[in-house]
C-alpha cells in the first residue's frame, strides 16, 4: 500500500465514482480501476460494493478511508514543512469567516495582510460558526474565526477583541427609542436576521426558549448583504439584530445596547495538533497584532 493508491482510494470514495475520481485527478478510468483491485488485493478484502449503476464503501473501506485521511494529511504537511525548510517564501492562507465579519473586520485585515506578505496566496469563505468548526476539523480549511467558549476540545483558538452585540434601529422607532433594550423587548419586534447556524441567530433562538419567547422572525437568509439589511431596517420592516461594528459610519441607524450588555469574544482559531504553514502562522501572528 503507498500514498498513490491512497489518494486514488479517496478519490474514487469521495466522489463514489470510478469516472468522475478519473477525471478529479486527471488519470484514466482503467488505471483507476486497476489501482483499486491490487489495493484490494494487497489488503485482502473488498472495499467497494460495486452494481451495475453505483458504488458505495463496504464497512472496510469506510474504516480506510478514515486512516487514508489521517495519513494522507501528514503527507501534506511533511512535504509543507520540508519546503518551509529550504526557505520557500510562497504560500496559502486558507480561512473561514462568518458573515458580518467577512464584511466589516476581514477586509482591511486582508488588504493589510497581503500588503506585507504579496507572494501569498489567501483562500477565504463566509460561513456559519457551526460549519466554520466543521471545516476545522475536517482540514477543509486550516484557520476559522470562532465565538471564543463554545468550541470543541480539539480546537485551539487565540482571542481577539470583544464585540457588543445590539440592536440595529431607525432613529425614530416608535417603540425602541434606546439607549438601551431587554433582548424580550427586541425578541418580539418584527426581526430581520440570518438563518440558523449563524451565531447570532442561534444567540437569537437560545435567548427566546430561556425566555420562553418566539423571536418574530419577518426575514431570514444566508445571504449577508448588508445594502439589504439596512434597507430594511431604514424601511421600517423590522429590527436587526447585529455587531455594533456593522454600524460603523451609518448615520440613518443606530444601535441600541442591550440591558444587560452583550459581548461575544471571537477567536482565531484552527485544529489542536494540524500543523500550521508557516504562511497561515504569519497570518495568525499579523490578525493578532493588529486586533491585541
Amino acid at each position: 500500500m503507498n500514498v498513490r493508491q491512497l489518494q486514488i482510494f479517496s478519490e474514487v470514495a469521495k466522489h463514489l465514482s470510478f469516472s468522475k475520481a478519473a477525471h478529479s485527478i486527471r488519470i484514466a478510468q482503467p488505471a483507476i480501476s486497476i489501482a483499486i483491485r491490487k489495493l484490494e488485493t494487497e489488503l485482502d478484502t473488498v472495499l467497494f460494493n460495486r452494481d451495475a449503476r453505483n458504488i458505495s464503501l463496504t464497512p472496510e473501506g469506510t474504516a480506510l478511508l478514515k486512516h487514508a485521511a489521517k495519513i494522507l494529511a501528514q503527507v501534506s504537511e511533511a512535504r509543507l514543512e520540508m519546503l518551509e525548510l529550504k526557505g520557500l517564501e510562497k504560500g496559502d492562507v486558507s480561512i473561514a469567516v462568518p458573515a458580518m465579519h467577512g464584511a466589516y473586520f476581514f477586509p482591511d485585515i486582508v488588504s493589510g495582510f497581503m500588503d506585507k506578505y504579496p507572494n501569498i496566496r489567501i483562500h477565504a469563505k463566509e460561513e456559519g460558526i457551526e460549519e466554520i468548526e466543521q471545516d476545522l476539523l475536517s482540514g477543509a480549511v486550516d484557520l476559522g474565526l470562532v465565538v471564543a467558549g463554545q468550541t470543541s476540545a480539539e480546537i485551539e483558538l487565540k482571542p481577539l477583541g470583544d464585540e457588543e452585540m445590539v440592536a440595529c434601529v431607525p432613529p425614530n422607532h416608535p417603540r425602541l427609542k434606546g439607549p438601551t433594550v431587554t433582548m424580550a423587548q427586541v425578541l418580539q419586534e418584527p426581526l430581520i436576521v440570518l438563518r440558523s447556524g449563524y451565531f447570532l441567530r442561534d444567540m437569537i433562538d437560545r435567548v427566546g426558549d430561556e425566555l420562553d419567547i418566539r423571536p418574530n422572525v419577518v426575514f431570514d437568509t444566508n445571504l449577508f448583504i448588508p445594502q439589504l439589511f439596512k434597507k430594511l431596517v431604514r424601511d421600517g420592516r423590522g429590527i436587526g439584530i447585529c455587531l455594533r461594528l456593522f454600524l460603523h459610519g451609518e448615520r440613518e441607524l443606530k444601535g441600541l445596547s442591550f440591558d444587560p450588555a452583550v459581548h461575544l469574544r471571537m477567536g482565531i482559531a484552527w485544529k489542536k495538533g494540524h500543523y500550521l504553514s508557516a504562511a497561515n502562522r504569519a497570518f495568525v501572528e499579523y490578525v493578532l497584532s493588529k486586533t491585541g
